[in-house]
């Protein structure tokens, strides 16, 4: 599972990208700082099994901090997209490419209204962020189009599962190709034939299967971020917005390295004395802004990718399903994102292929009842895979 940070130049997609992983990217006050994309592991929130089951887990992937499971998922932050990015403008069809393996984006927006399309410093104040997501949008859908038409080109004088095959790597099977296609009203045969308008339209629906996207309107401590991120959601109720103010984030985690803050998301705890006043009016602010939003908005653009837009669960394999361990005796060690639907069988092939292709049962560790292979998993399933192999 891939989340891709999009945005134009200059609007914060970096530092939020900083702020969610343990990789440091550039970040400057001018555009086209990132060139390469910056590719890092984030972490999303869920709740761990283990209260309700009497034990205490030992994470080896992630963490759990208080009942709440830490856990891993794969970020990547691509270089800004300015007009005209799928014509190449500023190297934007090689940004674009970038985000093809993405499974959802946070698109970034300028929630002060202080920088233009460009990723040019202006007033705050002076440019309205709707325009941001809209461009934003239309540079992925018209980036999609000429994939599909492209590679409608290649599958000239084939049948359709082989014309379906060759746009795969966007995460797309037959049967959504087809309801794609329906859903544009766009003629099924002779692809290769669709008019500009036809391609687009097909565009937007793979984008709306394949990208789904939310709306991370940064700079969110801006006195301008209110009133924009209202017209946001008006404009865009399709798409989730969230507030996120990146910069503090970033601040809030450097601080609490250096042992100066606790931070747990919502509350801020200064724990050396003596610091200096400017921090302590930095501190005060900074609690400002997560008391009036319910946080930064950088952990929850993440998990609100991972849960909501993709829908995603989280499951617990185990070997031992009495202690819910593994082997050593770990309890509950690890903890796996899969996608909405997947069944015991995908888990097994998430752990290894070999316990896949052997599969046998599998063991529901809560119920101790046995499952098969198309037993649709939930968050917090415990479950233990039987194998021949």
């Amino acid at each position: 599972m891939l989340i891709g940070i999009v945005g134009p130049p200059n609007v914060g997609k970096s530092t939020l990208f900083s702020a969610s992983t343990a990789a440091q990217a550039e970040i400057a006050n001018y555009p086209f700082t990132t060139i390469n994309p910056n590719q890092g592991v984030a972490f999303v929130s869920t709740p761990c099994p283990h209260p309700q089951l009497g034990t205490q887990c030992k994470p080896r992937n992630g963490r759990c901090e208080n009942g709440v499971r830490k856990v891993p998922v794969n970020i990547i932050d691509v270089a800004g997209l300015v007009p005209g990015a799928h014509e190449g403008k500023g190297r934007g069809n090689q940004f674009l490419n970038d985000l093809s393996a993405a499974d959802a984006l946070i698109c970034v927006v300028d929630a002060s209204g202080g920088t233009d399309t460009e990723g040019n410093p202006v007033e705050p104040g002076t440019r309205d962020p709707r325009d941001q997501a809209a461009f934003l949008e239309g540079e992925i859908d018209h980036w999609l189009a000429q994939v599909i038409q492209r590679n409608a080109h290649k599958a000239k004088g084939k049948k359709f599962p082989e014309f379906a095959q060759l746009l795969s790597g966007l995460g797309l099977t037959e049967e959504t190709l087809r309801d794609c296609i329906h859903k544009a009203g766009a003629p099924e045969e002779d692809a290769w034939q669709w008019r500009t308008e036809q391609a687009l339209a097909v565009a937007r629906q793979v984008r709306a299967i394949t990208k789904p996207m939310l709306i991370a309107a940064n700079k969110a401590d801006s006195k301008f971020a209110e009133q924009n991120i209202a017209k946001l959601k008006e404009k865009f109720p399709q798409h989730i917005v969230i507030p996120v103010a990146a910069d503090a984030e970033l601040a809030l985690k450097k601080a609490a390295e250096k042992g100066i803050v606790s931070y747990d998301g919502k509350k801020i705890t200064v724990l050396k004395q003596d610091i200096p006043p400017q921090l302590t009016d930095a501190v005060k602010r900074m609690q400002g802004i997560i008391d009036k939003w319910g946080g930064t908005g950088v952990r929850a653009a993440i998990d609100a990718a991972v849960f909501q837009l993709l829908g995603a669960i989280v499951a617990y394999p185990v070997e031992d399903e009495s202690h819910y361990s593994n082997h050593f005796g770990d309890v509950l060690p690890d903890a796996i994102l899969l996608p909405r639907g997947a069944t015991a069988l995908d888990l097994a092939g998430k752990i290894h292929s070999d316990l896949a292709k052997g599969f046998l049962h599998a063991v529901d560790a809560r119920t101790k009842m046995r499952v098969g292979k198309d037993h649709a998993l939930r968050t917090g399933d415990v479950i233990k895979i039987v194998s021949a192999k």
